[in-house]
């Protein structure tokens, strides 16, 4: 997924300062060095791995003191790291990376994505087992975790194959399951992935 973000930066589909100006307070970043990172991303986008403090100071309008404090408190963070590449000639030079941020963002949205998921799991467990009138089993819970994260069905699917499995003798969440392949093939489709893209969007909205 940080392949695809940056990706996504380096073609224009998502604008890095946006992303910035979206999280940065959630990572223990000052306002001035979340446009430092922003400022930092425009000298990789032209291909200039080395930081000029003098150059650098000018742009963040800071004299070069307050400019050097700056960065070396991104660099113990973590959020910008100098190293060694090694370039086509075999010579060794300097660059830095700024892709600490990128990770911080991927690990946000995936923990949220994990609460929402914990919670919709949990409602959905309840209406089954409310349902069925018995608790499921840890191959149950497998099975409902399953229709959530890689199926994407929605509750009103879930909901609708249960009503329709209680109409039948034997009832259970394999059951379940079964209706809700039938749904499918009813609309002779799968359930629409969520676009990357769009979805990244959605988590924006808190």
């Amino acid at each position: 997924m940080k392949y695809l973000l940056k990706t996504l930066i380096e073609e224009g589909v998502l604008d890095y300062k946006d992303l910035v100006f979206k999280y940065y307070h959630k990572f223990n970043l000052s306002e001035a060095e979340a446009v430092a990172l922003i400022k930092l991303n425009e000298l990789l986008k032209e291909h200039e791995g080395i930081i000029n403090p003098k150059k650098f100071s000018k742009w963040m309008s800071m004299d070069i003191k307050a400019t050097e404090t700056l960065l070396e408190s991104l660099m113990t963070k973590g959020y910008l790291r100098i190293k060694l590449i090694e370039t086509d000639a075999g010579k060794e030079k300097e660059t830095f990376d700024i892709d600490f941020f990128i990770s911080k963002v991927i690990d946000h949205i995936q923990k949220k994505r994990a609460d929402q998921n914990k919670g919709e799991t949990h409602r959905w467990v309840e209406f089954i087992e409310d349902s069925l009138q018995k608790p499921l089993t840890p191959l149950d819970m497998e099975i409902v975790g399953k229709w959530l994260d890689e199926d994407q069905y929605t509750f009103e699917m879930v909901k609708e194959a249960t009503l329709d499995v209680l109409k039948r003798k034997y009832t259970s969440v394999k059951a379940i399951d079964q209706a809700l392949l039938k749904q499918l093939e009813k609309v002779k489709a799968p359930p629409k992935k969520k676009e990357v893209l769009k979805e990244f969007h959605k988590l924006w909205d808190e």
